[in-house]
């Protein structure tokens, strides 16, 4: 009798460490992730648009374990950041809004709104003729969250978008796809590029605060990175393989903006944490000391044609590098997946001249009230 009481005893004990464990697993749940933004997190959307901007085709993806190596849409030849974020979370990567299967209970870790081409204003990427601006992004947003309130309820749904990640990438195209081109309008309208760069905060501003009006309370925005450095820039104007000014100019007048806006927006939006990631110096300093960082190149694309790498988009038919873990630059506008690597660790876990006033990483374990 005494044995048999043990016995039971102990099955009632690793029972209870059972549930204990499960109430454990349960309450660390990777937070949902939803994504906004351009190319350099778009994971698929333009694939189902008709689009001039689209990465669905090789070599694009041929480093992407997680598709077995084929493309899926995203512009780079592995993994982007929202993917990396994911793998820190230990959550598989969210879908793509477009995405056949972005339903049901896939959406309940998040889903990517994001569009390459898109930009601050609507109209902004006109010349690829078919992309999701942000406003349509956030209406979009508003559909999955009709989807996850039906799957979970209304509670359960509040609980996950409060402590969900948000992340918002955009406004390169602003700058690169409509005020810099010739003949803009922009440019016409707004001759001194400040006044432009206020236009475009004031008007980042009212997205965040719809964001919030929909539920979101940690958000992290990328500012602007050093659009004179990528290659499609340096291809077409720079003799010497030196960053456009100008166009780091267009960037940092932006930049120079968006930090106030941000903190004092905080301020306004109770319970909110909003922390703004510095793409343009993190990505300059790789630029500046490409080998310092283990890259052979910090101005040539691994994939393109001309220049730099930078005249002629990736494609089957262009250059494409031996070794794309010496390469910053993937194609002529963005990353390779070791950048995009180097970069989410400097968000995730880097310190205030990285990303302000917390990282990633404080942010997640941050207790929303």
């Amino acid at each position: 009798m005494e044995a048999r009481g043990l016995s039971l005893r102990l099955v009632f004990s690793f029972f209870f460490l059972f549930l204990a464990r499960e109430a454990h697993c349960q309450s660390k749940a990777a937070p949902a992730q939803f994504i906004f933004g351009d190319s350099l997190v778009d994971q698929g959307n333009n694939n189902n648009l008709q689009s001039l901007a689209k990465a669905n085709f090789a070599p694009n993806g041929l480093d992407l374990q997680l598709s077995g190596n084929k493309p899926t849409g995203r512009f780079s030849n592995g993994r982007i950041i929202s993917d990396l974020i994911s793998e820190y979370l230990g959550a598989e990567s969210v879908l793509a809004y477009l995405d056949k299967d972005a339903h049901g209970t896939n959406l309940l870790r998040g889903c990517n709104f994001a569009s390459a081409g898109s930009g601050i204003l609507d109209d902004t990427g006109a010349i690829f003729i078919q992309h999701i601006t942000m406003p349509q992004q956030i209406r979009d947003f508003q559909n999955v969250q009709a989807e996850i309130v039906s799957q979970v309820g209304q509670t359960a749904a509040d609980e996950l978008f409060k402590n969900a990640l948000y992340s918002v990438t955009i406004g390169g195209n602003d700058y690169i796809n409509n005020y810099a081109n010739l003949g803009s309008l922009r440019a016409a309208q707004f001759p001194d590029y400040n006044e432009y760069s206020d236009l475009m905060v004031t008007t980042l501003k009212g997205q965040l605060q719809d964001l919030y009006k929909l539920g979101a309370r940690k958000v992290v925005i990328s500012n602007i990175g050093p659009l004179g450095c990528i290659p499609s820039q340096l291809s077409q104007k720079s003799s010497n393989g030196e960053c456009v000014k100008i166009m780091n100019d267009y960037a940092s007048s932006f930049n120079v903006r968006l930090d106030p806006m941000v903190f004092a927006l905080q301020k306004e939006l109770p319970g909110s944490t909003l922390v703004v990631g510095d793409s343009y110096n993190i990505v300059l300093g790789y630029v500046k000391n490409p080998q310092q960082y283990g890259f052979v190149s910090g101005n040539t694309a691994c994939c393109g044609d001309g220049r730099f790498n930078g005249l002629i988009p990736c494609s089957q038919l262009t250059a494409l590098c031996k070794n794309r873990e010496e390469y910053l630059f993937w194609d002529p506008f963005h990353p390779t997946d070791r950048a995009n690597v180097l970069f989410s660790k400097r968000l995730l876990f880097g310190p205030s001249s990285d990303i302000r006033p917390m990282n990633v990483d404080q942010l997640v374990k941050m207790n929303v009230g």
